[in-house]
């Protein structure tokens, strides 16, 4: 582990609201000072009415930085309504220090926890161009080894990489705030670094001031300029070439300089300072820029002059970048105060005057500046100029032009990711730090490499982990989308992840929304690879920037926007009355489905006064009542696991409390204890604890609690100094799983502690999986957990299948403490159809009787014999169909106006058979079960025609081998006779699929040969339309799998000719030898419309078909008691 070396220093205490940047564009005229800081409502406010006149939907506006800051630091607002100060940060971090020193000292409660990563570090499938791993403020290479490269991120520290961005180590996991804005490395010595601490860009972490180290990185030290008096901001920081003992850093509070190495810091010169350039050989000439004023100093930052010829009068933002390729020029990016862009400004005299440049192309895209601004110039070239605000654009005549060089939404080879913070050249290379990590060009622009992977920066905002496997979860990254985890990560939607769920009785489904509630996207292959499916919100609903997601024992979905709303196949329901504010959080009772709680916050204007509800529901959340009014803001609840009648509670701020209930919210008690004033953002209750374990995670680690101790202890071993924002935990595996919004995911084993005598979990009922489509009979198994001290040896199952008679049986053995058992129903032959499966496992003297049951939901699919033609005639002849939203896929006889045919029969299967299909649905007609290995050539088959709105609604086929738990897309649009697109950026495209309209039934075949050896192949016609503008859909009829029967008595295939085939007339039979065959042809219904027996072999034979209606027909061939059998198409 690595040393912190802690050296207190006597400085001057410096004010700092740490969260407010009097540079955003809502900030202008506020005033904010010691005696009067403003509260976070009136900064709200502000930022409100800022944007009432403001397209909040157009990409790089800005809006969503501030809803981001607005929802990270509302959990830190105090009783009084104010944002903590810097000083109050860091007497937080003391008073931790000191709970820890007394820890060790009086060896009271022991800290088991061990704390690893999970990553993401890389991840391998990717739903949306935009998602990478986190965000990057700052970046600097070695000066004299190029394969060193120092990357600095917002909240997740320092990270060291020896190989060029092929692997990385994190540095500064254990200071007090490990965001990290500005590095410097000393030119005469690269084992001294300086730090620049907090987030100079979003205040999503504040300064604890400059941090030093000797030793490349491997420990770190305070400098003068430490958490009792930094500025709330830290920039730009550099060290003079000719004398490396003195330094300049530009602050919130001014540009400070030191001359010792960063013992000691003098304040040169007053301002809110955001960027600092030394110039190029010469180290006496220092540029500095605030958001709307230029500065230079002449005496090596000793005195500063403000230079105004030239430069705009007001700004909202300036950045600068200077070249050695001529050290007279200074070049400026600069903002109007509306964060729009403004122009390039040049100097060709070392910043004593400036020439607006003539580009007049708006590079920044859009007005968020305020956020994220960048300027780099390359260090051999003086005319090459970069600049980035949503993407970066290049320059190659000094300013005068730009040219783009990527997007954000394309993964081009010159991709960066959206909202760049830094660029910058070094050795040649031009290195872009964003909302995605870092990346270098080596070819000026022409192409970027992502170097991110290896760091673990992410910023989540909620984590969900399975109730079975603690492998898999779900969650959500600030701006990177939502990603999922089965044994590796994936990225399975788009925007701002926010809370992820994973269902407790299918693991294979998680579920994600984005930002404010406005997409809901659900994944039923763990998150990896396949198709999610996103549906937006309910209509007129907006909800918080991260709007409550959850789900209750029995997989019924919700969430909080205005009101609570229940989401099934229909889409959205609203359940609740709306409330007199946005729901903030939502808590679903593990016992009882009939209880669920919510929390919200709303300013009463008649009364001028601040309300912080909890309501409660116990009717499955049709009325709310009111049962606590708090003192501030509600940052969770939690119900117990073993008894519903005992609730927690969390409020914000360092002063918020901890509060537990015994009587289901009529009263509460303070269980605060000795915490420190640490934020309070996420209470968990262990399930089944004997001792009632709780589990706290806050803006410094996580606490743990229990009715032994009754107060908290730190559980923090090797977890980095970073926010934890919510907390998941296991069973099963005991362990539990943290969130933090800078380090990524991180897991330690729980606490150990004595064991109830008796307890059994059923864990999970296995075989069939959840949602499986099982061809043929079922052989259900349950999987328990011994979570009890004494040894199992007998128990008692009841089961019941769709809601019949309970089944009882009774397992023998034995199941040691700690240990797991799979118990088996044994084989079941059910009817092919949707079944409910329900267990519930007994022991004598249980102590736990809420983790005894379980209930599954599964498929039995029937087996259709290869050659069948299923023309939909009959009920025994009706498919599966799953409907995930709407209702699709009706058997019947087709009315509409384009799609009114019928292959055969007067039945087809269609979308809709008298009208159009409904907006915003998807569903699946599911085949029947193949067997594949008793036929040669197997070939799919059906007729289809088809009315979709083009390259938005789509039909597709997938395919199973393992029924039903995997599916993948049959086919391409290149394949013969097969998909007419190959679109794959509309919303519900796969990249292969039909669309448009062709109205006339249509024969469609696809080989199977690739699938020969499958036993149990499955296929499922996909269809999945957008939110607007609908018309007829499609139609499918005869559908069959055909090949030649396998048998050692049947020709070989190359015996017999069929040509040509299809055919309008007349198709040549031969077979191959002198035997004279018969021949037989019938339709798809098996009725024979041709015979001719004794055909001699030799010339081919000519089959007149030209009198028979065009489709699908087989032709029969026998001879020497041997027969085959072949597909004829006739057009």
């Amino acid at each position: 582990m690595r040393t912190l070396l802690i050296v207190l220093c006597t400085f001057y205490c410096l004010f700092s609201n740490a969260q407010v940047d009097s540079g955003t564009p809502w900030m202008k005229g506020l005033k904010n000072t010691k005696a009067n800081p403003l509260t976070f409502k009136e900064i709200v406010d502000a930022g409100n009415t800022y944007w009432e006149t403001r397209d909040t939907d157009v990409k790089g506006s800005g809006y969503k930085p501030f809803k981001r800051w607005e929802s990270f630091w509302q959990n830190y607002v105090n009783a009084g309504g104010f944002l903590p100060t810097s000083q109050e940060l860091w007497d937080v971090w003391e008073a931790k220090n000191s709970q820890k020193s007394q820890r060790r000292s009086t060896a009271v409660r022991t800290d088991e926890s061990d704390w690893e990563s999970m990553g993401p570090t890389d991840f391998l499938n990717r739903s949306t161009n935009s998602a990478n791993l986190g965000r990057v403020n700052t970046i600097i290479v070695d000066p004299d080894n190029s394969d060193v490269i120092y990357v600095g991120s917002p909240a997740g520290g320092i990270w060291k990489s020896t190989d060029a961005g092929a692997t990385y180590i994190p540095l500064t996991d254990f200071l007090p705030q490990i965001g990290v804005s500005g590095i410097a490395i000393d030119p005469s010595n690269t084992d001294i670094l300086y730090i620049a601490t907090g987030d100079d860009d979003y205040n999503s972490s504040t300064s604890v001031g400059i941090w030093k180290s000797t030793d490349a990185g491997a420990n770190w030290q305070q400098t003068g300029m430490n958490p009792t008096n930094t500025p709330y901001r830290t920039s730009e920081i550099y060290i003079n070439p000719d004398n490396t003992n003195m330094l300049w850093v530009a602050t919130s509070n001014g540009i400070f300089k030191s001359v010792n190495g960063g013992d000691d810091w003098t304040n040169k010169q007053s301002g809110s300072f955001r960027d600092l350039k030394v110039k190029p050989n010469n180290s006496n000439i220092i540029y500095a820029t605030t958001n709307d004023e230029f500065y230079k100093s002449t005496d090596a930052g000793e005195t500063f002059t403000q230079i105004t010829e030239g430069l705009p009068t007001t700004s909202g933002r300036l950045f600068i970048d200077i070249t050695p390729a001529n050290g007279n020029l200074v070049y400026m990016v600069a903002s109007n105060s509306d964060s729009t862009y403004q122009g390039i400004y040049k100097s060709s005299d070392s910043g004593t005057t400036f020439t607006q440049m003539e580009n007049t192309v708006n590079i920044f895209e859009g007005d968020q500046s305020w956020y994220d601004l960048a300027i780099a110039v390359s260090n051999t070239n003086e005319n090459e100029i970069y600049v980035g605000c949503l993407n970066v654009w290049k320059s190659s005549d000094g300013g005068d032009s730009f040219s783009q060089l990527n997007q954000w939404y394309s993964r081009t080879e010159s991709y960066t990711h959206a909202d760049i913070h830094f660029i910058r050249a070094f050795n040649g290379s031009i290195f872009v730090g964003s909302d995605g990590g870092i990346f270098e060009s080596t070819d000026a622009g022409s192409t970027f490499t992502d170097l991110s992977p290896g760091l673990g920066i992410s910023q989540f905002y909620r984590i969900s982990v399975s109730k079975q496997d603690s492998n898999k979860m779900a969650g959500g990254l600030q701006d990177n989308g939502g990603f999922g985890r089965d044994q590796q990560w994936s990225n399975y939607h788009g925007g701002d992840g926010m809370e992820g769920v994973v269902d407790p009785n299918n693991d294979n489904i998680y579920y994600g929304f984005t930002q404010r509630g406005g997409s809901l996207n659900i994944n039923t292959n763990s998150g990896q690879n396949g198709s999610t499916n996103g549906y937006g919100a309910p209509t007129n609903e907006v909800g918080n920037w991260i709007t409550p997601l959850s789900i209750n024992k029995d997989s019924e979905l919700y969430a909080g926007y205005g009101s609570v709303y229940n989401f099934g196949s229909a889409g959205w329901t609203k359940i609740s009355d709306t409330f007199e504010a946005n729901i903030e959080v939502l808590e679903l009772d593990p016992i009882n489905s009939d209880i669920m709680y919510v929390s919200f916050s709303y300013y009463d204007d008649v009364n001028s006064s601040v309300h912080h509800e909890l309501h409660k529901s116990v009717n499955h959340g049709v009325t709310f009542s009111l049962i606590q009014d708090f003192t501030s803001n509600i940052t969770s609840i939690e119900v117990n696991n073993n008894d519903n009648t005992i609730l927690y509670i969390t409020t914000s701020g360092g002063d918020g409390k901890v509060y537990r209930s015994t009587d289901q919210g009529s009263n509460f008690t303070d269980i605060t204890g000795t915490l420190p004033n640490v934020t309070k953002n996420i209470i968990k209750h262990q399930p089944f604890s004997p001792t009632n374990a709780l589990y706290l995670g806050t803006s410094l680690g996580v606490y743990r609690y229990d009715d032994t101790t009754n107060d908290w202890g730190l559980f923090e071993t090797n977890l980095p100094n970073t926010d934890v924002r919510d907390l998941s935990i296991n069973i099963p595996d005991y362990n539990i799983t943290a969130a933090t919004h800078g380090r990524g995911i991180w897991r330690s084993d729980l606490q150990t502690e004595a064991l109830a005598a008796n307890d059994i979990f059923l864990i999970a009922i296995e075989n069939p999986i959840s949602m499986q489509l099982n061809c043929g009979a079922v052989a259900p198994q349950l999987r328990v957990l011994n979570n009890g001290q004494n040894s199992i040896n007998t128990v008692d199952i009841t089961y019941t299948l769709d809601g019949g008679n309970e089944i009882p049986l009774s397992w023998f053995g034995a199941i040691a403490s700690q240990a797991t058992a799979i118990l088996d129903l044994g084989d079941m032959t059910l009817a092919a159809g949707i079944h409910t499966l329900s267990a519930t496992t007994t022991i004598n003297n249980d102590s736990f009787t809420n983790n005894n049951s379980a209930e599954i939901t599964f498929y039995v699919n029937e087996t259709s014999e290869t050659g069948t033609v299923n023309m939909f005639e009959n009920t025994s002849d009706e498919l599966i169909v799953i409907n995930e939203s709407g209702d699709v896929w009706q058997r019947g006889t087709p009315t509409g106006t384009l799609l009114n045919e019928t292959a055969s029969g007067t039945n087809v299967y269609a979308t809709n058979l008298s009208g159009n299909y409904a907006d915003n649905s998807k569903g699946y007609l599911v085949s029947n079960c193949y067997d594949l290995t008793t036929i040669a050539n197997p070939e799919l088959n059906f007729q289809m025609a088809f009315d979709l709105e083009s390259d938005y609604d789509v039909a597709y086929v997938q395919y199973s081998t393992n029924q039903g738990v995997d599916w993948n897309v049959l086919g391409t649009a290149e394949d013969f006779n097969w998909y007419n697109s190959s679109l794959a950026n509309c919303a519900n495209c796969v990249g292969e699929q039909w669309t448009g309209t062709d109205s006339t039934l249509t024969p469609y075949s696809y080989d199977l040969a690739a699938f020969s050896s499958e036993s149990n192949m499955i296929f499922r016609m996909v269809f999945h339309s957008d939110q607007m503008v609908n018309n007829e859909g499609v139609v499918i009829d005869d559908l069959f799998v055909y090949g030649t029967t396998l048998d050692a008595d049947n020709f070989q295939i190359d015996q017999i000719s069929v040509y040509p085939n299809p055919s309008k007339d007349v198709f040549y039979v031969k077979l191959n030898n002198s035997t004279p065959f018969d021949l037989r042809v019938t339709d798809i219904t098996g009725k024979v419309v041709y015979t001719k027996k004794q055909i001699n072999s030799g010339a081919p034979f000519p089959l007149q078909m030209e009198a028979y209606s065009s489709g699908i027909y087989f032709l029969q061939i026998e001879a020497n008691n041997q027969q085959t059998t072949r597909k004829l198409i006739l057009n």
